[in-house]
């Protein structure tokens, strides 16, 4: 039975967390949307290495490389590698937030560290380029040509498809993860993607969203005034990324082609998020085209809630999105060992 089918029940999720309360309190949350885009993406860089720094990297192997986009770019990807190096793995793809504004690949190794180390796969943190220098759809462009380069040339990170091919991210990652995967069964991409992890994703305006779920999409108002990724955040960087809303490379809503054979997904949702109906209405879509699916929610919880190490509902969703990267894999292990590997001091 789904949980969240009744506004009632879905409002309810809006309601601030008490732990989460008490953090704010003592350390509020800046105001993003009045601070230049430099001073903001040069504390997303601070938070990115501080974190790497923080937690252990389990004894993976981690190389740089760069590859060509279309326009003859070089963008880098981040290639982690498990402790034992093996052939034949299957392959992670990760992608990094930060409203199409801000953050690197550093942004999601602990993730790519535990993921390598728990599953034996190869994982690639891509690099996509920001906004405002770089306006949509570059971002999703280097996202795609990523993809493709990696369907074809795997075998040289030592990466077999045919064991799983998952694409995944958060926030605007999750975005880029959602429509890349459709781009991707929309042109037949060969091999297939296997699996996608869209944790807190942007993928609906009021003008988009299917009218069956219009009654049920109330976080953007609800928690227009929420401390972390406001609506005034949001209207801020999207004046700098200028996304066509409309545009199928935007948003699977906007195609032709349904999201039926779409491969199976993980969505992660915060109950106190703008963006959570997005996640929730597009978990209901999959559903209803008969993707598997996996939901977790976290109510009264804001944008990206992992970010505040404090909050005991950080280290579970983390593990939750371990846990995840096992399912779409086929070896989700049991979450004991997960939750051991994930506290392992650095």
């Amino acid at each position: 039975m789904d949980p969240y089918n009744t506004k009632e029940a879905i409002l309810q999720l809006g309601i601030i967390d008490p732990v989460m309360k008490e953090i704010f309190k003592k350390n509020p949350p800046l105001d993003l949307s009045v601070l230049p885009y430099e001073v903001v993406r040069a504390d997303s860089l601070m938070g990115e290495k501080a974190t790497c720094e923080r937690l252990s990297k389990h004894g993976t192997q981690e190389t740089l490389k760069t590859i060509p986009m279309r326009d003859g770019y070089e963008s880098e990807i981040r290639v982690i590698k498990p402790p034992d190096v093996q052939p034949s793995t299957p392959l992670v793809i990760l992608i990094y937030g930060g409203g199409f504004i801000m953050g690197t690949n550093l942004q999601l190794v602990p993730w790519a560290t535990a993921t390598a180390a728990l599953y034996g796969a190869t994982v690639v943190l891509p690099s996509y380029r920001l906004a405002p220098e770089h306006k949509f759809p570059i971002s999703h462009n280097d996202i795609w040509d990523t993809v493709k380069w990696l369907s074809t040339n795997a075998s040289s990170l030592g990466a077999d498809l045919s064991r799983g091919f998952i694409i995944g991210g958060s926030s605007a990652g999750a975005n880029l993860s959602i429509s890349t995967a459709h781009r991707a069964k929309r042109e037949n991409l060969s091999p297939p993607i296997t699996g996608v992890l869209a944790s807190v994703p942007p993928c609906m305006t009021e003008e988009t969203v299917p009218s069956k779920y219009k009654d049920l999409w109330l976080s953007h108002e609800q928690n227009a005034l929420s401390p972390v990724c406001s609506a005034k955040d949001i209207e801020a960087w999207m004046k700098l990324f200028k996304p066509d809303y409309l545009s199928v490379d935007f948003s699977p809503l906007n195609s032709d082609v349904p999201l039926t054979g779409m491969p199976p997904t993980y969505v992660q949702v915060d109950g106190m998020d703008v963006l959570r109906d997005d996640g929730l209405i597009y978990e209901r879509l999959l559903r209803d085209e008969g993707v598997p699916t996996r939901l977790d929610v976290y109510p009264g919880m804001p944008h990206g809630h992992w970010l505040w190490p404090e909050h005991p509902l950080s280290t579970t969703s983390q593990i939750d999105v371990l846990c995840a990267i096992g399912w779409l894999l086929g070896q989700e292990p049991a979450r004991e060992e997960v939750e051991r590997l994930w506290s392992t001091a650095p």
